[in-house]
């Protein structure tokens, strides 16, 4: 398990307070990193992994819905039957809880026997999904460079529980980044894990490339950055003007 050649550097360009993190799912235990001392939930692991060096996890450092989601054990029935949901009284009826696990990201099971994590600075593995923690000015930019050159929509796909499924998993098994809230998913709520507010984005490798070169090339300051309101709708009717203007003598 050995780095890419990846130069992550663009990324000090969005003053980020806290670091990206990469995170690997492995059949095999890594080597060279050590395994976690500490019990977390799976949604807090990439918020440790920002100030900590790196660390892998496997099945006994995992509770809750994790080891199912990961695909290291079959779901246990408290779980999947919507019980838990009813009794929180997170949903109406055990059927609504029970209804999510139908379409929530999983790994195949026997898939995964270990996940790394570890922030980019650190990196000593390529990662298969980088979690970014950013304000809305800096989410902006890094949704600006995931379709700079490729014109791809972004989306947030995610539920009520169960938020480390769509930070984590979906992004890898669909290719497709995942962007989710700070402060709407109930266990990272409970647990504090971050303040209410911040925008979590998950790129997947094969579009992080992609993304980071995008980073590099695309322009930070824009005109409707610095000319806003009423100036902005000027400068946009003029645009079209002279676009049309333009087409229009072609």
């Amino acid at each position: 398990m050995t780095a890419k050649a990846r130069d992550y550097s663009i990324l000090d360009k969005l003053n980020l307070e806290r670091k990206p993190v990469g995170v690997k799912f492995l059949p095999v235990q890594p080597e060279g990193i050590p395994r976690i001392t500490k019990r977390l939930s799976f949604c807090e692991m990439f918020k440790e992994a920002q100030t900590s060096p790196p660390f892998y996890v496997q099945k006994e450092d995992l509770f809750c819905i994790e080891p199912f989601i990961l695909g290291m054990e079959e779901p246990d029935p408290m779980l999947v039957g919507g019980l838990v949901g009813e009794a929180d009284e997170l949903f109406e009826e055990a059927r609504a809880n029970r209804k999510l696990y139908q379409f929530l990201p999983k790994m195949v099971k026997g898939s995964v026997g270990y996940v790394a994590f570890s922030s980019v600075d650190q990196l000593t593995f390529d990662p298969d999904v980088v979690v970014f923690t950013a304000n809305a000015g800096q989410a902006y930019h890094i949704l600006r460079a995931l379709n700079f050159s490729s014109g791809d929509m972004w989306s947030a796909k995610g539920t009520s529980v169960a938020a480390c499924a769509w930070i984590y998993i979906y992004p890898v098994i669909s290719g497709e980044m995942n962007l989710t809230i700070t402060g709407i998913s109930l266990g990272m709520r409970a647990l504090k894990v971050f303040p209410e507010g911040l925008v979590i984005i998950s790129i997947p490798w094969p579009k992080l490339d992609q993304t980071l070169k995008n980073m590099r090339n695309m322009k930070w300051k824009l005109l409707s950055d610095e000319i806003t309101g009423e100036e902005h709708k000027k400068r946009v009717d003029k645009l079209f003007n002279d676009l049309r203007q333009k087409i229009k003598n072609s």
